[in-house]
């Protein structure tokens, strides 16, 4: 299993990578035949050629993307749970969607599930 450490420290890849764009990088997070659920309850995109298509078109989606965390990086046991917050500018309108993440993780320290909860409801306009 690896060491609470490793796994904060993939939780900040993931939140830099998604800023960047660099889906190759969110790619290389997951094991090759991990899964993502991202709304909870929308159907799964398993292993790594659906993962990258998932997060090629959330990347195009918008034409700016900002993760920002909001709080500590939970552990227990082979499992993360963190909050943060997307920031989006789709034109001239800045959104904002509150999100909690869990990412379970292998013994090789490669995410096996990310599941995202949030919904339609969390988004809200920009005020900063």
């Amino acid at each position: 299993m690896p060491e609470a450490e490793q796994m904060r420290e993939v939780v900040g890849r993931y939140i830099a990578a998604n800023t960047a764009g660099d889906v190759d990088a969110i790619v290389a997070l997951y094991a090759p035949d991990a899964t993502v659920e991202d709304p909870i309850g929308s159907e799964p995109h398993q292993g790594h050629d659906a993962i990258r298509s998932f997060y090629e078109s959330t990347q195009a989606l918008a034409d700016e993307v900002e993760l920002v965390s909001t709080g500590p990086v939970r552990v227990a046991a082979n499992e993360v749970a963190f909050p943060f917050q997307v920031i989006s500018r789709l034109g001239e309108t800045k959104v904002v969607l509150d999100v909690v993440d869990t990412m379970k993780f292998d013994e090789t320290g490669k995410v096996t599930e990310m599941r995202a909860y949030w919904s339609m409801n969390d988004i809200r306009p920009f005020e900063g």
